[in-house]
């Protein structure tokens, strides 16, 4: 169990040392959400998925930016996970795509927003 724990936290580490350089790319992204997922979505791998799958939109003291994409209420966590997985499973031409960005592409095509009356 320690090796495990020591593991995941040097992969954790060195996903953090790579987003201080540019973000992982969507084939990293879903190497650890399956990873979190396999886990029971209770590991850091999981906080590492949910990190990009699930931005949390606190960024900057005037409060969150505006969404590009609606996910209904229900969708969060291990769910939100299998949910990205499968979109980037099924787009291969985002592979080498920087995270963020393939999240975008795939939230904003599966979720968008309906606009206002």
């Amino acid at each position: 169990m320690m090796v495990r724990q020591a593991c995941a936290a040097l992969t954790l580490l060195g996903l953090w040392a790579t987003a201080a350089v540019a973000a992982p790319s969507a084939s990293d992204l879903i190497r650890t959400c399956e990873a979190a997922l396999a886990a029971d979505y209770r590991n850091t791998e999981a906080a590492m998925c949910d990190w990009y799958v699930a931005p949390c939109g606190v960024c900057g003291k005037d409060g969150p930016p505006p969404l590009a994409w609606c996910l209904p209420p229900e969708l969060t966590g291990a769910a939100l996970a299998r949910e990205v997985l499968s979109a980037l499973r099924a787009a291969p031409a985002l592979a080498d795509t920087p995270a963020p960005q393939a999240v975008e592409t795939v939230m904003k095509a599966r979720y968008p927003c309906k606009s206002s009356p």
